[in-house]
């Protein structure tokens, strides 16, 4: 069986592309229960597993960089694993560690099914028809809470309270949803589409979740994403920051717009989270455990379990060794995303600045160690791998016909 055949397959199109939304629009994952605690997202997950497996039996391609980062990652995972069990871990910390990093093998998934120019084009489509949803819905609870005062804000306390998708913000009704990762790489997507309605509608939204890290996340990807797609020189930048300052000056003083009212609650608390599980980690630094970790299950008592920061976390766990397989990944998406065909290079810009991203907001929140934002980074590093190697793409559709304001689906 040729790899590049199953793009003709449409249930696995299809399946993929629920994998897909799902990610996209449906935050940690636990909000879309099947059976007991087993969620569509877990689901997803073990029949991504039994398709790739079946599809790497048959198939005749042998896809070295991915089945390489596959195999060290296993390598890695065993030696945290039999770490956590010689410390002798509290088991449900153990495998609370393990459960979203176990996420990671959908590479080879994704490897099969972007097979194609036209699966490759679907990845932003319904990346965008998400972000739309989210959008539009927050809008609307933002219009009748705060602004209309249609509904009680105790009522969406309650109804929230046991989700671990949501959180609130502390500012009138705002809430942050863990998808709303998403919304400021939806933004850079719609800029590349030229769709600028919809952009200022996802940076509206953006704005009123109050989130420092999404407004950071925002400027960064349009600026990086500018700045790989134009040849732009240092007065053009020192421009577009004076004209961005400008802006902000003149929105302040119309009382339009302000960080200290937008950030009026406190948020010294969850800063002071953050620097005091960095001072209990490296407390804790010895020799070995620079280099390979203390093992999964192994907190510090202000996180015994998820640390805010994702380096952190990855470094306590699994030390250099883990934040070198990190960093080699994101190497990989850049030589990747770097190499590809003239036609593909926006699309790639895309891919790498949205995986940039992810990386950065990491050093913030959970993300690229958890499988909202580990699938956006793998799915970077496939799609640029896949366009590198141009000559075993299928070019069942033309993606670069698609680029860039023929790209709306």
């Amino acid at each position: 069986m040729v790899v590049s055949s199953l793009a003709d397959n449409k249930y696995l199109r299809y399946f993929f592309y629920v994998v897909l939304g799902e990610l996209f629009l449906m935050g940690s994952g636990q909000d879309l229960p099947i059976v007991g605690s087993l969620t569509l997202r877990m689901l997803n997950f073990l029949v991504g597993l039994v398709i790739s497996a079946y599809l790497f039996i048959r198939t005749d391609e042998f896809p070295k960089a991915v089945l390489g980062f596959i195999l060290a990652y296993l390598m890695m995972m065993v030696v945290s694993f039999m770490l956590g069990i010689v410390f002798d871990s509290p088991q449900e910390y153990l495998f609370e560690d393990l459960k979203p990093l176990t996420y990671f093998y959908m590479l080879l998934f994704f490897y099969y099914m972007l097979s194609s120019e036209l699966i490759i084009g679907k990845v932003l489509d319904i990346l965008l028809w998400a972000v739309k949803v989210m959008t539009v819905l927050y809008l609307l609870y933002m219009l009748v809470t705060d602004i209309l005062g249609f509904f009680s804000l105790e009522g969406y306390y309650q109804a929230v309270d046991d989700s671990g998708s949501f959180m609130f913000r502390g500012v009138g009704s705002a809430l942050f949803y863990k998808g709303f990762i998403f919304l400021p790489i939806g933004a850079l997507g719609f800029f590349k589409r030229k769709q600028y309605v919809w952009m200022l509608l996802t940076i509206g939204a953006i704005y009123f979740t109050y989130t420092r890290g999404l407004y950071v996340l925002l400027a960064f990807g349009l600026l990086v994403y500018y700045l790989k797609t134009h040849e732009v020189n240092i007065y053009k930048i020192i421009g577009i920051v004076l004209i961005a300052l400008l802006f902000y000056e003149v929105a302040e003083a119309m009382e339009l717009f302000s960080f200290g009212d937008s950030f009026a609650e406190n948020r010294e608390e969850s800063d002071e989270v953050r620097f005091t599980t960095i001072r209990e980690v490296f407390e804790r630094i010895t020799w070995w455990s620079l280099f390979i970790g203390h093992g999964f299950g192994q907190g510090v008592p202000e996180r015994p379990v998820h640390m805010e920061i994702s380096y952190l976390d990855i470094f306590h766990h699994q030390g250099l060794m883990g934040l070198f397989f990190w960093g080699a990944l994101l190497v990989g998406i850049l030589i990747y995303g770097n190499t590809v065909p003239s036609k593909y290079k926006e699309t790639a810009d895309f891919y790498i600045t949205a995986a940039l991203m992810i990386y950065l907001q990491s050093c913030f929140n959970p993300y690229v160690n958890n499988p909202i934002g580990m699938s956006m980074v793998m799915l970077a590093f496939v799609i640029c791998f896949r366009l590198s190697q141009d000559e075993n793409l299928s070019h069942s559709s033309s993606l670069q016909g698609r680029l860039p304001a023929d790209e709306c689906p």
